[in-house]
């Protein structure tokens, strides 16, 4: 009884390990998908669509809807790295523009402007 419990034991950790695979070639294939991106963290760093999809620009809802596109067939490999490289690339210039415009324009813009305004009254 206890060996034939072991190999039921054994044959359900066979099964869950054979079943895996079949589910997750999709998973490999986004994993093993590389992406040259240029911008923000992953500058000069070769990146897979696995790892674009599940960084802080991919929101958890758009996360999702790919994948389920993805695996539904509805969405080619080329077509997720495109989508995911695209919104990474925008999300990062969106943040850098951000970023430059409140620290930059507006100081010089207030120094500017504070600098001009006491001669224009002096005049």
């Amino acid at each position: 009884v206890t060996v034939k419990t072991s190999s039921k034991d054994t044959g359900k950790a066979e099964d869950k390990d054979a079943h895996s695979p079949k589910q997750e070639p999709w998973e490999r294939a986004l994993k093993s998908t590389m992406v040259d991106m240029d911008v923000g963290e992953f500058q000069g760093h070769k990146v897979s669509v696995w790892d674009l999809l599940h960084s802080r620009y991919i929101p958890k809802q758009n996360r999702e809807e790919l994948l389920e596109l993805y695996q539904a067939g509805e969405l080619t490999l080329e077509q997720v790295k495109s989508v995911v490289s695209t919104i990474v690339s925008k999300a990062e210039a969106a943040r850098a523009e951000q970023s430059a415009s409140v620290s930059g324009p507006e100081v010089e813009g207030m120094t500017i402007a504070d600098t001009e305004h006491p001669h224009l009254q002096q005049d």
